[in-house]
């Protein structure tokens, strides 16, 4: 992984605007609704190939430390694929990056080997809100990481299936996190 000059900047005009992430997609809430998407239509960003939306679990099926977590999705030929969640603490500081299993979301499956080509496509979008540009910072910077989680999922997905099929793996709703991989941007940083 690598840390680009647009997550740092992200990052600094957070911290300057004393905002953070999450609060940029709650837009002014008044408060925070388990399993409520924020926004509630969705963020499309890098220029219409990724959406994504935040929400939170119930604090008896939440993540230790997480506060919520970011669904990202890729726009492709078979519609938006989950790529992987980013999870966050309550500061809205990235804890790790996680793969769900399809039933959760939903929608095509994302191949692991398709991620590549899904970020080499999508060019940074100055315009774009912040909370959109720290979003694309973060798929950028992570994309070794990814890839790995991609294929640590996939990984996860034949050892359960055993003789099963794939499809049904992919639906059984007792199989919810199939692979994570933890998040250093202090790592990350002094790598400037």
């Amino acid at each position: 992984d690598r840390w680009p000059p647009a997550l740092y900047d992200c990052v600094r005009e957070m911290a300057q605007r004393k905002t953070n992430a999450v609060l940029l997609m709650l837009g002014g809430a008044d408060r925070l609704e388990a399993e409520r998407h924020y926004p509630e239509t969705g963020l499309d960003f890098g220029g219409g190939r990724w959406r994504a939306y935040y929400h939170c679990h119930d604090e008896a099926s939440a993540a230790p430390g997480e506060h919520g977590h970011f669904h990202i999705f890729a726009r492709t030929d078979g519609g938006w694929a989950h790529t992987a969640a980013l999870s966050v603490d309550a500061c809205g500081q990235p804890l790790q990056w996680f793969a769900c299993n399809r039933w959760v979301t939903g929608g095509p499956w994302l191949e692991h080997d398709a991620l590549t080509d899904l970020l080499d496509a999508t060019n940074e979008q100055p315009r774009e809100p912040l909370a959109d540009r720290w979003l694309l910072a973060m798929l950028q910077s992570h994309r070794a990481s990814l890839q790995a989680l991609l294929e640590a999922r996939d990984a996860a997905l034949a050892r359960v299936a055993q003789g099963r099929d794939v499809e049904d793996v992919r639906n059984d709703e007792m199989l919810y996190r199939l692979a994570a991989s933890p998040i250093d941007l202090q790592a990350l940083l002094e790598q400037r």
